[in-house]
C-alpha cells in the first residue's frame, strides 16, 4: 500500500487511556489534507489521495475525507480560476468535511460565497461570526454516524484571517468590520466558541469529537490562537486535525483541562503527506502520516490534466531564463522571504519600482512588497508565465501613494516586530536600505487584530536611506505598493496619512512579468540578496 510513518507508542498510549461505552464494529478511518495550496498533482497529488481513500474503503466501510483549509490559492490552477477548478476536483473526490483556511478568503467575499455554495460538503466553523447578528456564518460542526457510533467534526478558523487575507472581505462598504473569528489577545473568546460547539455536539450524543482547525501549532502563528493552546484549555476534544502552519506533525500530545490526552496532527503542505486518524474497534485513537502512495485514481488524474489543459497555452509562454534558483523558500520548504531578504524578493520589489518609470506622476522613490505575497521559488531554466504566476498568485492591484518618511519608518518597524520569527507582513524594499537591530526588543504595540497601534521605546529600524540619502521623517516620499498592504491594512499595516496619487496603477503579476521580459536572462546580482537590509543580531 505504500510506506507509512506512524507513532506506534502514541497509538498504544491513547488506546490505553480511552474507555468508551460505545465503540465501532469496524475501524473508523478519517483521512485529511491541509494547506494543499493548489498542489493538485504535487507529491502524492489529489489522484493519490483518492487512490488511498479507495484502498481504505476495502478495509473498512467507515472512511471520511476531511480538509483543514487553504486549497484555493498557491498555484496556477487555483489562481487562474480563482479557486473554482479546485472546487471541481474536491467535489469529484467527495470530501465530507471542510474548514475555511485564510486563503479561501483571498479572492473576496463573492468568491468565498461561491465556494460555500458550490463545495458539496460546505464548510463548518465554530468561530466565524457575522457581527451584525452575532450568529455563526456556518454550522459549528457536522455529525457523522458510523454504525452505532457518532463522531462530531467541529470546525475552527484562524482569527489571523482578518489581517493576513484580504481585510476588505470582512468589511462593509464603509470599512467597518462585519465579520470576525472570535479573536482577541487572550484567546478566551476563541476557546469559549470552540468549547460551546464541543459541548453541543456531546449533548447531541457524540461519542467522539474531532476538531478540524486551521490554526497551526508553533511556527509563525499567534500562540493564543494555536492548536496546542486551545487543546490544553478545552474539554472533550479527542483529536485535533490541524493546518495553517505547514508543520509535519504525525502526533503531538497535549493534556486537556481534565488531564486527558489530546493528539494534534498536521500533514505539512502541498500533499507531502496524507493525514490519517483511526478510531479503532477497541475505542483507541491513533494518528499517522502517509508519505507515499503507489498509485493514482485514473478519473481524478484525468480531471486534473483536463483542467490544466484549459489554460496551458497561456501559462507556457516563455518570459526569460535563469541560471540559478530564485528563492522564496529553502530546500526544506521553509519560508525565507518572511524574515530575510532574498534575490527573488529584491527582483519583485525592483519590478514594482521600475514599472513607475511610466507613471503619470513620475517614478516612485520607494517600492514595498510583503513577504507573504511571494509564494514560490523559480527553478533553473526558462521562466514561463506560469512560474511568474506561481510566485505572485494573488493578482493584487498596485497603486502609488505619497507618504511621510515617518510613516515608512513606522511600517518597517511594524513589519519586523516579530523578527526573528517569520511573518507574511515582513516588507521587502526597492529604492532604500536600512538596518534591523534585532538586539532591541520590538517597541511595537498592536490591537487584537494585530494592527499597529503605537510604537514606544527604542526602535529596531536604524540608518534608513532612500536613494542613498538619509530618510527624512518629515519629507513626503512617493511609494508604490499593493492596495492589500497600504489601503486595506493587510498584515496589520496602517500607513497613516497615506495620500493616493494613482489608484489601481497596475497588477503586480503583470509588472513582474514585464520586468522579467526585459532581461534575456536574470542578472547574476539576483542570485543572492543585495543587502538592502543589514541584520544586526
Amino acid at each position: 500500500m505504500g510506506k507509512r510513518f506512524m507513532l506506534a507508542l502514541l497509538a498504544v498510549a491513547l488506546a490505553a487511556s480511552v474507555c468508551r461505552a460505545n465503540t465501532p464494529k469496524n475501524d473508523i478511518v478519517i483521512l485529511f489534507t491541509n494547506d494543499v495550496n493548489c498542489g493538485v498533482d504535487e507529491n502524492i497529488g489529489y489522484a493519490g489521495v483518492e487512490y488511498y481513500k479507495r484502498a481504505m474503503h476495502k478495509r473498512t466501510p467507515y472512511v471520511t475525507l476531511v480538509d483543514a483549509g487553504n486549497w484555493a490559492q498557491g498555484g496556477a490552477i487555483g489562481d487562474i480560476s480563482q479557486g473554482r477548478y479546485i472546487v471541481e476536483i474536491m467535489n469529484a473526490m467527495s470530501y465530507e468535511i471542510a474548514v475555511p483556511g485564510n486563503h479561501e478568503f483571498d479572492y473576496g467575499w463573492g468568491h468565498f460565497q461561491s465556494f460555500a455554495r458550490n463545495l458539496k460538503c460546505g464548510f463548518v466553523s465554530a468561530n466565524f461570526r457575522d457581527l451584525r447578528t452575532g450568529k455563526l456564518v456556518f454550522a459549528p460542526y457536522k455529525m457523522r454516524k458510523y454504525g452505532n457510533v457518532k463522531v462530531a467534526f467541529v470546525g475552527a478558523c484562524t482569527p489571523e484571517s482578518i489581517a493576513i487575507s484580504t481585510p476588505s472581505t470582512f468589511m462593509d462598504e464603509d470599512g467597518k468590520y462585519i465579520y470576525d473569528f472570535d479573536g482577541e489577545s487572550t484567546g478566551e473568546k476563541l476557546i469559549a466558541a470552540i468549547q460551546k460547539a464541543v459541548d453541543s455536539a456531546k449533548s447531541e450524543g457524540a461519542d467522539y469529537v474531532v476538531l478540524v482547525g486551521h490554526l497551526g501549532e508553533y511556527k509563525d502563528v499567534v500562540k493564543e490562537w494555536s492548536a496546542p493552546f486551545i487543546a490544553e484549555r478545552t474539554r472533550n476534544i479527542d483529536v485535533f486535525i490541524d493546518g495553517h502552519s505547514h508543520e509535519v506533525t504525525p502526533g503531538l500530545l497535549c493534556k486537556n483541562l481534565d488531564g486527558k490526552d489530546v493528539v494534534i496532527t498536521q500533514t505539512g503542505s502541498k500533499l507531502m503527506n496524507i493525514g490519517q486518524v483511526t478510531i479503532t474497534k477497541t475505542g483507541g485513537i491513533k494518528t499517522e502520516l502517509i508519505s507515499r502512495v503507489d498509485g493514482k485514481t485514473p478519473e481524478i488524474d484525468a480531471l486534473v490534466n483536463e483542467i490544466k489543459a484549459r489554460y496551458g497555452d497561456t501559462l507556457s509562454q516563455k518570459l526569460t531564463h535563469t541560471d540559478f534558483i530564485l528563492r522564496a523558500k529553502d530546500d526544506n520548504n521553509e519560508w525565507l522571504i518572511r524574515n530575510q531578504e532574498t534575490g527573488l524578493a529584491d527582483l519583485v520589489a525592483d519590478a514594482l519600482l521600475a514599472s513607475t518609470a511610466e507613471a503619470k506622476t513620475g517614478k516612485a522613490d520607494v517600492a514595498i512588497m510583503n513577504g507573504g505575497n511571494i509564494r514560490n521559488n523559480i527553478d533553473v531554466g526558462d521562466i514561463t508565465f506560469e512560474d511568474a504566476l506561481n510566485v505572485l498568485p494573488y493578482n493584487t492591484s498596485i497603486a502609488i501613494w505619497e507618504v511621510s518618511g515617518q510613516t515608512i519608518l513606522d511600517e518597517l518597524e511594524h513589519s519586523v516586530r516579530l523578527y526573528p520569527n517569520r511573518t507574511g507582513g515582513f516588507l521587502h524594499v526597492a529604492g532604500m536600505t536600512y538596518t534591523l537591530d534585532a538586539r532591541v526588543p520590538s517597541p511595537v504595540q498592536t490591537d487584537d487584530k494585530i494592527y499597529l497601534l503605537k510604537i514606544s521605546g527604542e526602535r529596531r529600524i536604524k540608518d534608513a536611506m532612500v536613494n542613498g540619502e538619509p530618510l527624512d521623517p518629515k519629507k513626503i516620499y512617493k511609494l508604490v505598493g499593493s492596495n492589500y498592504i497600504v489601503r486595506e491594512g493587510g498584515d496589520g499595516h496602517v500607513f497613516k496619512g497615506a495620500k493616493l496619487v494613482e489608484a489601481d496603477y497596475g497588477v503586480e503579476l503583470d509588472m513582474f512579468a514585464d520586468y522579467l521580459r526585459s532581461f534575456p536572462e536574470i542578472p547574476e546580482k539576483y542570485k543572492d540578496s543585495q543587502h538592502r537590509v543589514t541584520f544586526v543580531k
